[in-house]
C-alpha cells in the first residue's frame, strides 16, 4: 500500500477461481497435461508449499492451531505414494488449503497447463443449471431450438448416479472462503455447477441425468456439447440503464424513479478514479437534501483498501483505526516466488501512513478512518450485500453495522467480519508441477469488531430467491429496500 493521498494504494488480488478444465491429453512444446510426477516430486512441492505456508500464512493460528495443519501436511504427504499429473494433483492441493478458511489463499495450474488447454474442446453438460439450497435446477437448454428434453425449472435429482446434493457439497470444498462462511461458496456454485461439476468429476461423452420434470421422475442418458468456452449463464438481476456509470470507478450511481433514494452501486473497489466520484455524489446527496442511500456491494469482491476507507469516511460517525499485521520482513524461500519490493514497499507505506508496533515476530500497522467534515452523510443507509461481498468490500459493513440508521439487506458477506488474510498475496511457483499457489502475506483485523467467529457480515434482512426468482431475473434485494423506505 503507498501513500493514500495519491490515490496509490496496491490493489488486493481477489477473485475465487474455478476448477479449470482437464482430462484432455493434449501436447503443446512438449508439454502433455496428462504427464504423471513421481511421488518424490509431488513430495518435494507439497514440503516446499507447507515450510511457505508455515513461514508466513496469517491464517495459522486465526481457525486452528499450528498443531492442527502439522498433522493435516504430514497425513497428505503420507499418502502421495501414486503418480499424479498435475490436474489430479492440483485437485488435492486445493482440498487441502480448504482447511486454512482463507478466501484469498489459492491453488492454480501452472501457465503450461492453461497454454496447453485453452484450445482444446471439452466434453459440458448441454443445459444451464441453477443451483440454490443444494438443489440443482434446469436454467436452460445451450441451444434452446435443438434441446428440449429437460425443460426451465425442473429438479435434477442425480448426475451419473450420484445425488446432486452430495455433488454439491463435494464441489464446494473446492470454493476457498473465510471462516466458516458458506455464502460465498452457494453464490459462485449458484450458477457455476456447470463448470465445476465436469472438471471434477470427469468428461464423459454422455450423462445420465434423472430429474423430476411436473411432478414426474425420468432418467435419460444426454450427449455432451464439446466446447472450447462455456458462455456464462447470468442469474442475477438486471440493471438500471438509467444510471450514470463511472468505468474507471468501476461504479454507476443514479436516483430511482420516484427520487426517493439514490443508490451507488460499487462494482469493485479500484485504485484509480474513485476520489472524484465519490465527492461527486456526496455533494448531490447533501444539495439535494437526500434522505435515503443505497450502497450496492452485491458480488463486489473487494480490491483497493483506500477506496473503501474513502467511502466510510463519508458515512461514519466516529473514528475507528483498522490493523494490518504480518510475521515476515522479507518473502520465505524466495527463489520460488517474485515481487518481494512490492512487500517492502507496502511496509514502508502502511508505517508511513499509520502507527507500527512491533510484538515478538509479528508487526502491527494500525491506520485511522475519520468522518469527513464536508459532504458527511447522516441519513438512512442501506447497504445490499450477497455471497460476493467479499474482502475490502466487506469492511463497509463490518464498520457500519449496529449503527441506527444503518441497515444490511441480503445475505451474509463471503468475507469474514472480524477480518480477513490479503494486503498483498505473492504467488509461490513449485518446482517440480509448477503449480502457483497464492499465499497472502498480511491479516488485516477490522478493530470495531476482532472477535474471530468465523461468520460474514450479517444482515438485517436475510433475502432467499426461488429458482422462479432467478430466471425473471428479479431484484428482490431492492425491491425490499423500496419497501422499507416507503414503509
Amino acid at each position: 500500500m503507498f501513500n493514500r493521498s495519491k490515490n496509490t494504494y496496491l490493489s488486493l488480488i481477489i477473485f475465487v477461481s474455478g476448477i479449470l478444465f482437464s482430462v484432455v491429453l493434449y501436447s503443446q512444446k512438449n508439454y502433455s497435461v496428462n504427464k504423471k510426477y513421481s511421488p518424490l516430486a509431488l513430495k518435494e512441492d507439497t514440503k516446499i508449499l507447507r515450510d511457505v505456508v508455515f513461514a508466513m500464512h496469517p491464517a495459522i493460528g486465526i481457525y486452528e492451531p499450528k498443531s492442527f495443519y502439522e498433522e493435516k501436511f504430514d497425513e497428505f504427504i503420507n499418502k502421495l505414494n501414486d503418480s499424479l499429473n498435475e490436474k489430479d494433483f492440483r485437485l488435492r492441493l486445493k482440498l487441502l488449503f480448504d482447511n486454512l478458511h482463507c478466501g484469498h489463499s489459492e491453488i492454480m495450474l501452472s501457465n503450461a497447463y492453461n497454454k496447453a488447454i485453452r484450445p482444446v474442446a471439452l466434453n459440458f453438460l448441454p443445459y444451464y443449471f441453477a443451483n440454490i439450497n443444494n438443489k440443482v435446477f434446469v436454467g436452460r437448454a445451450l441451444n434452446p431450438k435443438k434441446d428440449s428434453l429437460l425443460k426451465p425449472r425442473s429438479e435434477i435429482l442425480k448426475i451419473n448416479s450420484v445425488p446432486v446434493d452430495s455433488i454439491v457439497h463435494y464441489l464446494k470444498r473446492f470454493i476457498t472462503g473465510d471462516g466458516y462462511i458458506s455464502s460465498g461458496k452457494s453464490l459462485y456454485m449458484r450458477s457455476g455447477i456447470n463448470y465445476y461439476y465436469p472438471s471434477v468429476f470427469g468428461r464423459p461423452d454422455s450423462f445420465l441425468v434423472e430429474y423430476n420434470q411436473k411432478d414426474k421422475i425420468n432418467s435419460n442418458w444426454i450427449k455432451a456439447a464439446k466446447l472450447k468456452n462455456l458462455p456464462y449463464f447470468y442469474l442475477g438481476p438486471k440493471e438500471d440503464t438509467t444510471f450514470k456509470k463511472y468505468k474507471h470507478a468501476d461504479m454507476s450511481v443514479g436516483y430511482l424513479k420516484d427520487k426517493s433514494a439514490m443508490v451507488l452501486k460499487v462494482r469493485s473497489f479500484k485504485a484509480m478514479g474513485y476520489n472524484k466520484v465519490y465527492k461527486k455524489v456526496f455533494k448531490k446527496l447533501e444539495k439535494d437534501k437526500t434522505k435515503n442511500l443505497i450502497i450496492d456491494l452485491r458480488s463486489n469482491g473487494g480490491g483497493n483498501l483506500a477506496n473503501s476507507y474513502k467511502l466510510l469516511t463519508y458515512l461514519m460517525d466516529s473514528t475507528e483505526t483498522i490493523t494490518m499485521r504480518t510475521v515476515i520482513n522479507k518473502y520465505p524461500f524466495k527463489k520460488y516466488t517474485s515481487g518481494n519490493w512490492a512487500f517492502k514497499l507496502t511496509r514502508w507505506a502502511l508505517k508511513v501512513t499509520g502507527k507500527k508496533k512491533i510484538n515478538g515476530d509479528t508487526t502491527f500497522y494500525s491506520e485511522k478512518i475519520k468522518p469527513s467534515k464536508k459532504y458527511h452523510f447522516n441519513s438512512n443507509i442501506y447497504i445490499l450485500n450477497n455471497g460476493g461481498t467479499f474482502s475490502a468490500s466487506c469492511i463497509i459493513g463490518a464498520y457500519l453495522k449496529g449503527i441506527n440508521r444503518v441497515k444490511i439487506i441480503g445475505t451474509e458477506t463471503a468475507g469474514a467480519q472480524e477480518g480477513c488474510n490479503a494486503g498483498i498475496t505473492p504467488y509461490y511457483i513449485l518446482p517440480n508441477t509448477k503449480i502457483k499457489a497464492r499465499i497472502p502475506a498480511f491479516r488485516i483485523i477490522h478493530d470495531v469488531n476482532p472477535k474471530i467467529n468465523g461468520h460474514g457480515v450479517l444482515p438485517d434482512y436475510e433475502i432467499n430467491y426461488t429458482i422462479d426468482d432467478l430466471l425473471k431475473r428479479k431484484d428482490l434485494e431492492m425491491n425490499f429496500v423500496k419497501d422499507l423506505i416507503k414503509n
